[in-house]
């Protein structure tokens, strides 16, 4: 997993909106549970008051076949009471007729509770639950029959109290249960969804490391990935095979453009050096003109020849006769062949043997130490220094130029790319060099770095292996 959480993840709103739906979902049972044994707790207290009630009366007309009337009404108070529960009758005028013992129990006395709640209670009739003094209480108002006559109003209170704290700790432990179960829930389903995205982060890697030199070589598999996966990556290889042909046959198009293109221009080339060479009879406009032709078509053919080693290198097509070779030597040769244009090359070079291709290392020289003179100014000098560090060997090629904008830095490799496309025209650049140059140093193994910084020049770093 990510150490860092990325909220517009799949793998984050999956596991968020799962969460969220098991915490509604457990928040809403539980409330339920909860709302439903309260209902029950009070529905019992309230059948059991209103079942007193109802038989206090039966009671009192039994007692009172053997002793006056308000004996007979302690007798079944006295018979129906219980600690919690406090039963006492008032007659119509307001006098106490009879009262349970438990009014005068401690609990029931402490800060004038009892007297209270009377004085709450009576006049009130009918079910009813409320609190009085952080009590719970359920209460039953109802006539009070002995015989067929009415003796007065019989009031029972229940206090659930006791019941209700428990059932308040019973909740407290089953929101905690459920607390717990939703973060380990969240991390299970975390866990979950991070195994099955993991096809699709496959998919990415995959396609990530897709180049146009392995391109028709990848393809998505996924055995045991969910089906939709195993459907988009089938999509995926259709994509990728499409992409192989079209890249294919762009690139077979260039070479045999380039290829056939290259000869009858050579032809035309020839014939316009021919012509030249015998210009006794021509004007001094025609000859300029003759001139700009036989240039433009030798900068052409040049292009052409470019596309081709281009073409040729996209498509494996080109050899490299990898052999030890004394890398000092093989630059002291491509200097010496530039000291025939330009005496402002200054070279400090190291005894260093390494893998290459000593005719594609000529080639890769050239294109730098040429584009250095083309992009500096004639009087600046042109270091090339070549030193071992480790087991590699560091050709450098430093110029004094204008420099290279870092912003062009990572495309100047890229074919046709030109950092000032006026300047490039004027110099004979066809934008196809640099690429050229990259090309051969990945095929001989090696890589290829720029340095630059404007007004100051750039560096082009060779690193083959020794």
């Amino acid at each position: 997993m990510k150490s860092v959480v990325d909220p517009n993840s799949i793998q984050f709103r999956l596991t968020i909106g799962m969460v969220l739906a098991a915490t509604l979902g457990i928040s809403g049972f539980t409330g339920w549970i909860n709302l439903r044994m309260r209902q029950i707790l009070v529905e019992s207290h309230k059948d059991n008051a209103l079942m007193i009630a109802q038989r206090l009366g039966e009671d009192a007309s039994l007692y009172e076949e053997s002793m006056i009337v308000k004996e007979a009404l302690y007798k079944a108070v006295d018979y129906r009471q219980q600690p919690d529960i406090a039963i006492w009758v008032v007659a119509d005028d307001g006098r106490l007729l009879a009262e349970s013992d438990t009014l005068t129990m401690g609990s029931w006395q402490v800060n004038g509770f009892a007297d209270r709640l009377m004085a709450e209670v009576t006049g009130k009739p009918g079910l009813d639950v409320f609190k009085l003094q952080n009590r719970h209480l359920v209460t039953c108002a109802s006539p009070l029959l002995i015989d067929g006559q009415l003796v007065g109003d019989l009031y029972v209170v229940d206090d659930i109290t006791e019941d209700s704290q428990s059932l308040s700790r019973i909740t407290r432990t089953l929101a905690l249960s459920s607390l717990l179960a939703i973060c380990v829930g969240a991390i299970a389903t975390s866990f979950y969804v991070n195994r099955a995205l993991r096809p699709i982060r496959k998919m990415s890697r995959l396609a990530g490391n897709i180049s146009t030199s392995n391109l028709a070589d990848t393809r998505l598999e996924f055995d045991k990935a969910p089906t939709e996966v195993q459907e988009l990556a089938q999509t995926c290889n259709m994509m990728i095979s499409r992409l192989s042909a079209a890249w294919e046959q762009q690139r077979r198009f260039v070479s045999d453009v380039s290829h056939e293109l290259r000869t009858p221009l050579t032809l035309v080339h020839g014939y316009l050096q021919s012509t030249l060479r015998r210009s006794k009879n021509l004007t001094d406009s025609q000859k300029e003109g003759l001139e700009i032709a036989a240039s433009e078509a030798d900068r052409t053919i040049k292009l052409l020849q470019d596309l081709l080693d281009l073409a040729r290198a996209d498509g494996g097509h080109i050899r490299f006769h990898m052999e030890r070779e004394p890398l000092h030597e093989v630059v002291q040769e491509v200097l010496d062949m530039g000291q025939h244009v330009s005496d402002r090359i200054q070279a400090t070079l190291s005894p260093v043997t390494a893998l290459a291709d000593r005719s594609r290392l000529k080639q890769v020289l050239i294109n730098l130490i040429d584009n250095a003179m083309k992009y500096s100014e004639p009087h600046k000098p042109i270091q090339v220094t070549l030193q071992q560090i480790g087991d590699r060997a560091y050709i450098e090629v430093r110029d004094q130029g204008r420099g290279i904008p870092l912003a062009d830095l990572t495309k100047i490799f890229d074919p046709f790319f030109r950092v000032d496309e006026d300047r490039s025209r004027a110099t004979g650049g066809t934008g196809l060099g640099l690429s050229i140059v990259k090309t051969l140093v990945e095929g001989m193994n090696g890589t290829l770095k720029v340095q630059s910084k404007l007004g100051e020049g750039s560096i082009f770093t060779v690193t083959l292996p020794v």
